[in-house]
Protein backbone atom coordinates (compact mmCIF):
# COMPACT_ATOMS: atom_id res chain seq x y z
CA UNK A 1 0.00 0.00 0.00
CA UNK A 2 1.13 3.23 -0.87
CA UNK A 3 2.34 5.67 2.53
CA UNK A 4 2.31 9.52 1.83
CA UNK A 5 5.88 11.02 2.02
CA UNK A 6 6.65 14.59 2.76
CA UNK A 7 9.49 15.64 0.30
CA UNK A 8 9.68 19.55 0.85
CA UNK A 9 6.80 20.88 -0.25
CA UNK A 10 5.63 18.11 -2.85
CA UNK A 11 3.67 14.99 -1.15
CA UNK A 12 4.66 11.90 -3.05
CA UNK A 13 3.77 8.49 -3.07
CA UNK A 14 6.38 6.15 -2.05
CA UNK A 15 6.24 2.22 -2.55
CA UNK A 16 9.65 0.27 -3.15
CA UNK A 17 11.58 3.25 -4.11
CA UNK A 18 11.36 7.27 -2.63
CA UNK A 19 12.20 8.93 -5.59
CA UNK A 20 10.39 8.74 -8.83
CA UNK A 21 11.91 7.18 -12.04
CA UNK A 22 12.84 8.70 -14.85
CA UNK A 23 12.50 6.30 -17.05
CA UNK A 24 9.13 5.70 -16.15
CA UNK A 25 8.51 9.78 -16.93
CA UNK A 26 9.85 9.36 -20.19
CA UNK A 27 7.90 6.81 -21.27
CA UNK A 28 5.09 8.59 -20.20
CA UNK A 29 5.88 11.14 -22.25
CA UNK A 30 6.57 9.30 -25.13
CA UNK A 31 3.40 7.48 -25.07
CA UNK A 32 1.60 11.37 -24.66
CA UNK A 33 3.24 13.12 -27.13
CA UNK A 34 3.87 10.29 -30.06
CA UNK A 35 2.69 11.44 -33.38
CA UNK A 36 1.96 14.71 -32.63
CA UNK A 37 2.14 17.71 -35.72
CA UNK A 38 5.31 19.21 -36.48
CA UNK A 39 5.30 23.25 -37.05
CA UNK A 40 5.82 24.36 -40.12
CA UNK A 41 6.32 28.05 -39.32
CA UNK A 42 7.75 28.36 -35.99
CA UNK A 43 10.32 26.22 -35.96
CA UNK A 44 13.23 25.43 -33.54
CA UNK A 45 15.84 27.64 -34.78
CA UNK A 46 12.90 30.43 -36.17
CA UNK A 47 12.32 30.25 -32.14
CA UNK A 48 15.71 30.83 -31.47
CA UNK A 49 16.70 33.38 -34.04
CA UNK A 50 13.34 35.71 -32.72
CA UNK A 51 15.08 35.33 -29.12
CA UNK A 52 18.13 37.42 -31.12
CA UNK A 53 15.30 39.53 -32.58
CA UNK A 54 15.57 38.21 -35.97
CA UNK A 55 12.46 38.45 -37.42
CA UNK A 56 12.86 38.85 -41.36
CA UNK A 57 15.35 35.69 -41.89
CA UNK A 58 12.87 32.95 -41.11
CA UNK A 59 12.83 31.05 -44.15
CA UNK A 60 17.15 31.36 -43.63
CA UNK A 61 16.56 29.84 -40.32
CA UNK A 62 14.00 26.94 -40.97
CA UNK A 63 16.73 25.03 -43.40
CA UNK A 64 18.53 24.75 -40.23
CA UNK A 65 15.82 23.02 -38.75
CA UNK A 66 14.99 19.05 -38.55
CA UNK A 67 11.79 17.38 -40.12
CA UNK A 68 10.18 14.30 -38.90
CA UNK A 69 9.63 12.93 -35.35
CA UNK A 70 10.01 14.72 -32.49
CA UNK A 71 11.68 12.05 -30.94
CA UNK A 72 14.46 12.32 -33.62
CA UNK A 73 15.49 16.17 -32.94
CA UNK A 74 19.30 16.27 -32.63
CA UNK A 75 20.11 16.47 -29.21
CA UNK A 76 22.66 19.49 -30.91
CA UNK A 77 19.90 21.35 -31.98
CA UNK A 78 18.05 21.35 -28.34
CA UNK A 79 21.69 22.33 -26.82
CA UNK A 80 22.49 25.12 -29.31
CA UNK A 81 18.43 26.26 -28.75
CA UNK A 82 18.33 26.76 -25.23
CA UNK A 83 16.00 29.85 -25.15
CA UNK A 84 13.48 28.80 -27.94
CA UNK A 85 10.74 27.25 -25.88
CA UNK A 86 9.45 30.69 -25.08
CA UNK A 87 9.42 31.92 -28.92
CA UNK A 88 7.39 28.91 -29.79
CA UNK A 89 3.65 28.98 -30.43
CA UNK A 90 1.37 26.31 -29.60
CA UNK A 91 2.05 23.97 -32.57
CA UNK A 92 5.80 24.12 -31.89
CA UNK A 93 5.28 23.79 -27.69
CA UNK A 94 3.40 21.16 -28.12
CA UNK A 95 5.98 19.53 -30.78
CA UNK A 96 9.51 20.43 -29.01
CA UNK A 97 8.77 20.59 -25.24
CA UNK A 98 8.50 16.76 -25.27
CA UNK A 99 11.76 16.59 -26.99
CA UNK A 100 13.64 19.33 -23.94
CA UNK A 101 11.89 17.20 -21.06
CA UNK A 102 13.59 13.99 -22.84
CA UNK A 103 16.70 15.03 -23.16
CA UNK A 104 16.61 17.21 -20.26
CA UNK A 105 15.92 13.56 -18.25
CA UNK A 106 18.65 12.14 -19.80
CA UNK A 107 21.16 14.52 -19.33
CA UNK A 108 20.86 16.47 -16.17
CA UNK A 109 23.16 14.81 -14.57
CA UNK A 110 25.88 14.78 -16.59
CA UNK A 111 28.14 18.40 -16.17
CA UNK A 112 28.22 21.08 -18.23
CA UNK A 113 25.76 19.83 -20.16
CA UNK A 114 22.83 21.75 -19.36
CA UNK A 115 23.14 25.51 -19.26
CA UNK A 116 19.51 26.49 -17.68
CA UNK A 117 17.20 25.17 -16.21
CA UNK A 118 15.22 26.56 -19.21
CA UNK A 119 12.53 23.74 -20.05
CA UNK A 120 11.53 23.62 -16.43
CA UNK A 121 11.04 27.32 -16.37
CA UNK A 122 8.71 27.10 -19.95
CA UNK A 123 6.51 25.53 -17.68
CA UNK A 124 5.92 27.93 -15.34
CA UNK A 125 1.86 28.96 -15.09
CA UNK A 126 2.80 32.55 -13.87
CA UNK A 127 0.11 32.29 -11.78
CA UNK A 128 1.08 35.87 -10.49
CA UNK A 129 0.86 37.85 -13.56
CA UNK A 130 -2.54 37.80 -15.70
CA UNK A 131 -0.84 38.54 -19.08
CA UNK A 132 1.63 35.74 -18.55
CA UNK A 133 -0.67 33.16 -17.51
CA UNK A 134 -2.75 34.06 -20.51
CA UNK A 135 0.12 33.33 -22.55
CA UNK A 136 1.34 29.74 -21.20
CA UNK A 137 -2.57 28.84 -21.21
CA UNK A 138 -2.76 29.56 -25.14
CA UNK A 139 0.85 28.33 -25.71
CA UNK A 140 -0.57 24.89 -23.89
CA UNK A 141 -4.34 24.97 -25.60
CA UNK A 142 -3.37 22.18 -27.72
CA UNK A 143 -2.18 19.70 -24.83
CA UNK A 144 -4.61 17.14 -24.21
CA UNK A 145 -4.64 14.98 -20.89
CA UNK A 146 -2.23 12.41 -20.95
CA UNK A 147 0.21 14.95 -22.65
CA UNK A 148 -0.60 17.68 -19.58
CA UNK A 149 -0.05 14.75 -17.45
CA UNK A 150 3.27 13.76 -18.80
CA UNK A 151 4.47 17.72 -18.48
CA UNK A 152 3.41 17.06 -14.55
CA UNK A 153 5.37 14.06 -14.07
CA UNK A 154 8.38 15.82 -15.74
CA UNK A 155 7.87 18.89 -13.06
CA UNK A 156 7.65 16.28 -10.07
CA UNK A 157 10.57 14.47 -10.91
CA UNK A 158 12.41 18.15 -11.34
CA UNK A 159 10.87 19.06 -7.62
CA UNK A 160 12.18 15.68 -6.24
CA UNK A 161 15.88 16.04 -7.20
CA UNK A 162 17.73 15.85 -4.38
CA UNK A 163 21.30 15.91 -6.09
CA UNK A 164 21.08 20.34 -6.57
CA UNK A 165 21.06 19.67 -10.71
CA UNK A 166 17.45 21.16 -11.14
CA UNK A 167 15.41 24.30 -9.22
CA UNK A 168 13.83 21.63 -7.35
CA UNK A 169 12.42 24.69 -5.14
CA UNK A 170 10.91 26.42 -8.01
CA UNK A 171 9.93 23.35 -9.25
CA UNK A 172 8.11 22.20 -5.85
CA UNK A 173 6.41 25.61 -6.13
CA UNK A 174 4.64 24.87 -9.98
CA UNK A 175 3.56 21.08 -9.19
CA UNK A 176 1.55 22.45 -6.19
CA UNK A 177 0.76 25.54 -7.27
CA UNK A 178 -0.94 24.26 -10.87
CA UNK A 179 0.49 20.81 -12.33
CA UNK A 180 -0.51 18.37 -9.34
CA UNK A 181 -3.81 19.08 -10.65
CA UNK A 182 -3.50 16.82 -13.98
CA UNK A 183 -1.07 14.61 -12.06
CA UNK A 184 -4.28 13.57 -10.52
CA UNK A 185 -6.19 12.93 -13.85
Amino acid sequence: MPVAVEVGRVAVESRARFLMNKEDVIMQINEAFDGVEQPQEITLHVAEAHDGYDYSNNHVHRKLDFFGRWQDVPWQHIRTCQNALSYLDKVGMRFYLPAYMVWYLKNYEKENELFTDHTLYSLDPHLKDENLSQYHKEKFSLFNQAQLRACAQFVKFCAEDRHGNTDDYFAQDIYEQYWRRYDEI
